[in-house]
């Protein structure tokens, strides 16, 4: 009996801590600083062009947040006043930070009910994930205090503890909507909604090791079985790289005009402003067209079967040694 118990103990996966996690991030990527949204660029909420103003929150917007904000209280895609910030951008590491409201405050509130962190190792690729949320249900007067974000990846154990702030890499890799889902083609993903600012980092067809580093994120993209796909000559893969997952299933479609965005008002469905792929798109809808159409039609043949007819899959993995 006790060797059974043993046994099941020794066979017992054991989740990492934060500081644990972060630690490796920190050794094997980058150090993150602590940090103050408020230094952040503000990411504007706008309807027909227009400024909103703090409060209240606008159900639907020109370019709303395109990642889901259910948690309970959210006031939806549109809210106004999150921020984003770049806290490292060289030829060693990006790491970026976006402080998210989901609910209406006034204007200058430091109060913020997600932040996001990513790292990103130029070197190989390697990639980290942080998130912080409120406690739900999300309310005005409570939230994080965005003016003193402690670091969540350091060497030495700092002396504010972090995880009172930060989610356990377990929750962050598996609590939906995983971050690892979503950014299936790389590290940072484009949109609209932060390409309103100057805050984003690019690394487009840089190395992407998404599951690098810890134990937790190994074991989620495990189960995700996610890769790369593309076709010969194609115009859309030519500027990024197309993960199987959410880049198939959700983005490639909210990109080009056939999706539906969450919050997204009238102005946001006519063209050119619905085919935000490419970015700074200045084509005629039949120049459009005519550069992009059939390389779209070829992609979304591979999403659905990426051993199909000149489907080509992109692995996620180390740098190749040189030989």
């Amino acid at each position: 009996m006790r060797a059974l118990l043993l046994l099941l103990l020794a066979g017992t996966v054991q989740a990492e801590t934060l500081f644990e996690y972060g630690r490796q991030c920190a050794a094997q990527i980058s150090e993150i600083p602590a940090f103050n949204c408020m230094a952040g660029e503000e990411i504007p909420i706008t309807i027909d062009g227009k400024p909103v103003p703090p409060q209240p929150a606008p159900a639907r917007c020109d370019k709303p947040s395109l990642l889901p904000q259910h948690d309970k209280g959210s006031q939806g895609q549109c809210v106004p006043g999150s921020r984003a910030l770049v806290l490292r951008d060289d030829t060693t590491a990006q790491i970026s930070a976006i402080c998210r409201k989901q609910v209406a405050r006034v204007a200058g509130s430091h109060l913020f009910d997600e932040i996001n962190v990513i790292s990103h190792s130029l070197k190989d690729g390697k990639t980290c994930w942080f998130t912080a949320k409120a406690k739900a249900p999300l309310t005005e007067g409570a939230g994080i205090d965005g003016r003193r974000v402690p670091s969540p990846s350091t060497l030495k154990r700092p002396a504010v503890p972090a995880d009172k702030v930060w989610l356990t890499p377990y929750q962050v890799a598996f609590e939906q909507p995983a971050c690892i889902s979503c950014h299936d083609s790389g590290p940072f993903m484009y949109s609209p909604y932060i390409a309103q600012t100057t805050m984003l980092p690019g690394d487009p067809f840089g190395f992407y090791q998404p599951k690098a580093i810890g134990a937790d994120f190994k074991r989620a993209w495990a189960k995700l079985n996610a890769f790369g796909i593309t076709t010969r000559g194609n115009t859309c893969t030519a500027c990024h790289r197309m993960g199987n997952m959410n880049s198939c299933k959700v983005a490639m479609d909210q990109s080009t005009g056939r999706g539906h965005q969450e919050g997204g008002d009238e102005w946001s469905k006519k063209f050119p402003q619905s085919h935000w792929m490419s970015p700074g798109n200045l084509h005629s809808q039949a120049q459009w067209n005519e550069q992009f159409a059939d390389s779209l039609k070829k992609l979304a043949a591979c999403c659905e079967n990426p051993q199909g007819a000149g489907c080509k899959v992109v692995e996620y993995g180390p740098k190749a040694p040189k030989r």
